[in-house]
């Protein structure tokens, strides 16, 4: 016949329970946390359509407008490129061209409003149809002018406070944004 427990036994076994299994719950709750969080190419179009059409004036001669971007995604470099539709009519004639400015950026988290913003804009390529070459140089001081005075830093995801809540109460942080074919994953990771 087995000898019966101390108490001093029974409680240690319960404690070493107790913490086996709030162990396993922890486990259990990170597993169950999302790791990921996704953006769709369409979120991030619709996020950065808002800013669009855009309209300046170079020169004092051509009125330009920029439309809506088309992006690609592009993993390998971790960035995306916006090909965007420009128009741009000359003040003095009234003529019209047509044209493209194809810009790229990358994303970064800003930990301060907990907001995913454009980085690193640049400007690829700026081209206009039957323009002169002085004046193609000039509208590629469009593309500065876009760059830093509109979509540089430009927040194109903001997390809800539910979002946060669960994060922070699995001990969540965004660790790292990874641009892929379908759009945005955001990998969360714990909390150093």
């Amino acid at each position: 016949m087995p000898s019966p427990l101390s108490r001093r036994a029974v409680g240690r076994l319960l404690t070493i329970g107790a913490v086996a299994m709030l162990a396993a719950c922890s486990s259990l709750n990170s597993m169950l946390a999302p790791s990921t969080v996704e953006i769709t190419r369409e979120e991030l179009l619709k996020k950065l359509g808002q800013q669009f059409p855009l309209r300046n004036q170079i020169l004092d001669v051509f009125e330009v407008t920029a439309s809506a971007p088309r992006l690609t995604m592009q993993p390998d470099a971790n960035r995306v490129l916006a090909d965007i539709d420009l128009s741009a009519t000359d003040r003095w004639f009234k003529r019209q061209y047509q044209g493209s400015l194809w810009m790229s950026f990358g994303l970064r988290y800003e930990p301060r409003d907990q907001t995913i913003r454009l980085a690193n804009v640049t400007i690829d390529k700026v081209s206009m149809q039957g323009l002169p070459d002085s004046y193609q140089r000039q509208m590629t001081k469009l593309g500065g002018w876009l760059t830093e005075d509109r979509l540089q830093d430009y927040v194109v995801h903001r997390f809800t406070p539910e979002e946060l809540r669960r994060a922070d109460e699995h001990g969540l942080t965004v660790a790292d944004i990874k641009i892929t074919q379908r759009g945005l994953a955001i990998k969360l990771a714990p909390k150093s």
